[in-house]
């Protein structure tokens, strides 16, 4: 587990720091109006509400720019959680990619989608998110279409598969059911960044959850990465006293800490200090900071820090999944912040005039770009040119034949006419059998895929040793290969069909198509139907197939 508060603090003086500084305000300052114009603005004849979520946004302004300006490659692909589709617009105009005209569209019929979209955001979104805990999942799924794809059709481009979450979406169990599975981690390419604000959308998470996500994380493999203090906190805690200081605020309960982000003056320093054994230091410590500096001091948390983000980034290690844990603010820089009822709330007019001046905005102007001669727009053009994709030529899909040339005479049942169909397929017509692929939840040979998974094999990242291959009571070979086309997950639909949909999405990312097929009981097919249909929104085409026949796994 690595902890970069204090590597943070230490990070040389960087001349760019202030360049990406001045485009995270920016961009804070456009996704702010973007939602403003969509409610305030735009005429609304109708009268019905519109929404939109500023502080949602605000709270991962830091952590995006840093990634889009600084980070991220052409082949890299983010997942950006739902309420945070304000900046990524906003990242997106800044650098060339989406038309000033879109920018007054946010939630109008035809224009910027509620939430990122692959199929129908003017500028397609690399993943779908909206339903809570499937698009923070995909990435993973992808990393496996990608490296499936790249073992049958030829390599391709590796990047990183980024997941930008809230730390209340971690309440959804979909998100602990992908970390763990088995699948999950040989993918070091996945890496998930948890804006931890500590609110939901109606209140401030009473339980300090922080500790105990590490713990989960770590016990699956995963690299925990905690962005905790930015430079002013840490630069505090070094001084005498300062241990004191960082005890008190890392002991504070959730809304006790929140609390203080609403106070100023004489009742954030009598909060800080509280009336614990160490007030007296702590009171001591900060008596020479006025009460801006302490203000900005509270606010100073890693997931806001440039360079505590940037020695982050650089931690990563390839080789196994990676959480980067950033303690943010909710509404961070905007007069919203750190209110539990900060969600939807938006800033009234005068509020966006003060925001405007601060952040050297014109709301006269709102769209206003930089200056083509500026260091902020050299930074801007030189991140989208390294963030452009080359074109990929897509293969056609082949023609799938209507008569396999046998007709079957004996009585069988209708999971095992399944299996067999997909081998006789495999003979009648080899090029489209080899772009079958086939994922099971665990219930490969009480579904009837055995014969199947014998004739193909199971696919994996590397080749294992099958250990009961001489045993001669094993019916079920579990040939675990690079060259495999069956997937078997662990025994949770959810990650299925959301496999599922990146599987039958490749044809969109690398020009690949395949012929995804998902076989789970019956009886569950309606637990899979809503991550399922999400797939499809997002351009995934696939056939998912219950059996046994019946209504249950009675006789």
């Amino acid at each position: 587990m690595t902890d970069l508060n204090e590597s943070a603090a230490g990070a040389a003086t960087d001349p760019g720091l202030a360049t990406l500084e001045a485009v995270e305000r920016r961009v804070l300052w456009l996704a702010t109006a973007i939602v403003d114009h969509a409610n305030r603005v735009r005429p609304n004849p109708s009268g019905l509400k519109v929404g939109g979520h500023q502080a949602s946004s605000a709270s991962i302004t830091s952590i995006m720019t840093a990634l889009w300006l600084e980070h991220l490659t052409a082949e890299d692909r983010v997942s950006v959680k739902p309420h945070a589709s304000p900046v990524l617009h906003a990242i997106e105009y800044l650098l060339g990619q989406l038309d000033r005209r879109y920018l007054t569209t946010l939630r109008e019929f035809g224009g910027l989608q509620s939430y990122p979209s692959r199929s129908k955001d003017p500028v397609p979104a690399d993943y779908s998110t909206g339903s809570v805990g499937i698009g923070a999942t995909a990435p993973i799924w992808g990393a496996i279409s990608r490296r499936y794809v790249g073992s049958h059709f030829g390599a391709q481009p590796v990047g990183r598969q980024y997941s930008l979450l809230g730390d209340a979406e971690l309440d959804e169990g979909a998100c602990w059911e992908a970390v763990l599975d088995p699948m999950v981690g040989d993918l070091g390419e996945v890496v998930w960044i948890v804006d931890l604000n500590r609110q939901s959308l109606d209140r401030v998470l009473p339980v300090f959850g922080a500790n105990r996500f590490e713990a989960m994380f770590a016990a699956a493999g995963w690299q925990v990465i905690t962005v905790k203090y930015g430079a002013i906190l840490t630069g505090l805690f070094g001084r005498p006293g300062g241990e004191s200081l960082r005890d008190r605020i890392d002991t504070m309960s959730n809304p006790e800490y929140q609390r203080l982000l609403r106070r100023s003056g004489d009742a954030l320093r009598d909060g800080l200090c509280g009336s614990g054994p160490g007030s007296d230091v702590i009171r001591g410590l900060i008596r020479d900071l006025d009460d801006a500096e302490l203000h900005a001091a509270v606010r100073n948390l890693g997931g806001h820090d440039q360079a505590a983000l940037r020695s982050a980034f650089a931690a990563i290690d390839d080789d196994r999944p990676t959480v980067i844990i950033a303690y943010t603010v909710k509404g961070f820089g905007l007069p919203t912040a750190g209110h539990p009822q900060n969600h939807s709330a938006l800033l009234k007019e005068p509020q966006l005039v003060e925001l405007a001046a601060r952040l050297g905005a014109d709301p006269a102007d709102p769209w206003r770009t930089f200056d083509p001669e500026s260091a902020e727009a050299a930074l801007c053009r030189s991140a989208a040119a390294r963030l452009t994709r080359a074109t990929s030529e897509s293969v056609p899909p082949p023609a799938v034949p209507t008569d396999l040339g046998r007709t079957p005479t004996s009585t069988a049942n209708t999971q095992s006419a399944l299996g067999r169909t997909l081998l006789d397929l495999l003979r009648a017509a080899p090029d489209v059998g080899s772009r079958v692929v086939t994922v099971s939840p665990d219930v490969s040979s009480s579904t009837n895929l055995g014969g199947w998974v014998n004739k193909v094999g199971v696919w994996s990242a590397r080749e294992r040793t099958d250990w009961f291959a001489d045993d001669s009571e094993t019916i079920l070979h579990w040939r675990e290969q690079p060259t495999g086309q069956h997937i078997e997950l662990g025994i949770a639909e959810t990650n299925l069909v959301g496999l599922l949909g990146e599987l039958g999405a490749t044809w969109s990312r690398w020009g690949q198509p395949l012929l995804p097929i998902g076989v789970l009981y019956d009886p569950f097919v309606a637990r899979a139907l809503e991550p399922w249909s999400f797939g499809m929104y997002a351009g995934g085409q696939s056939v998912l197939v219950g059996t046994p026949s019946g209504v249950t796994l009675a006789a």
